[in-house]
């Protein structure tokens, strides 16, 4: 058996200064996971972040809804038309006369001062408002009845 000369021996060895293969993939694959889980964390950070500025720009967890569904009402005195979104206390009322805004709990009005008052509208506001279905609704009128209401096409939209 010969004995290996020196070019035989470098070439076996490894060159100290230079890392092994296996720990070049190593760190490879470490960096790619690396920047993968902190776009995964600046993702999430900024979800958060949009989540927590609607909640403060909002002061509630649930948007307020932006437009109100108009119902048209063939009112004893005049044509008129409530503004209404079910889920919401804000209640609009329109006549030729003028506008009056209130609010509906428990399907009872209330008008503030106004409630009993016919010089804003031209005529007494409801006092009660019962649901049909999603297209139309009945309210209790002081001294005419039930006035019925339907749907119209286009939504009204809510001052800001």
């Amino acid at each position: 058996m010969t004995e290996p000369t020196a070019t035989q021996n470098s070439a076996e060895r490894p060159d100290p200064a230079a890392p092994p293969p296996d720990l070049r993939a190593f760190v490879g694959w470490r960096l790619v996971l690396i920047l993968f889980y902190g776009a995964v964390a600046l993702v999430f950070v900024g979800v958060v972040a949009s989540i927590v500025v609607d909640i403060v720009k909002n002061k509630s967890l649930i948007p307020p809804p932006r437009t109100l569904a108009r119902y048209e009402c063939s009112g004893a005195a005049a044509p008129f038309a409530l503004l209404y979104l079910h889920g919401t206390e804000r209640v609009k009322i329109s006549s030729a006369s003028g506008v009056l805004e209130g609010t509906l709990h428990n399907n009872q009005f209330d008008w503030g001062s106004f409630g009993k008052d016919a010089s804003q509208l031209g005529f007494v506001p409801p006092t009660g408002i019962s649901f049909e279905d999603t297209q139309a609704l009945s309210l209790q009128m002081p001294g005419a009845g039930d006035t019925r209401c339907t749907r119209a096409a286009a939504p009204a939209k809510l001052p800001a």
